[in-house]
């Protein structure tokens, strides 16, 4: 996998961003973290919440949402070969 897909999906999503993304507001994805569907953190000292790429990812297959473009926006398409792990037999 590329450089870009690893670094796009440890990226933090803002929730302004994602309401954005899924055609619905701030204050239901607020919500959605709130009541722990949608996996995020507030910043220490703050009331700011953030996301992580992946978390969105599963939020946003778990409720049928279109996943083509989120994968193509982030660099998570499945035309990329999954990484080998070492030393790892299949059974």
């Amino acid at each position: 996998m590329g450089t870009t897909g690893k670094t796009e999906r440890a990226r933090l999503l803002t929730t302004g961003e994602i309401a954005e993304m899924c055609g619905i507001s701030q204050q239901t994805v607020i919500r959605q973290i709130d009541r722990g569907f949608l996996k995020g953190f507030t910043i220490p000292g703050s009331t700011h919440r953030r996301v992580s790429v992946q978390s969105l990812r599963e939020w946003m297959h778990q409720a049928g949402m279109d996943m083509e473009s989120f994968d193509g926006i982030f660099g998570l398409d499945k035309s990329e070969p999954d990484e080998q792990v070492s030393g790892v037999r299949e059974a």
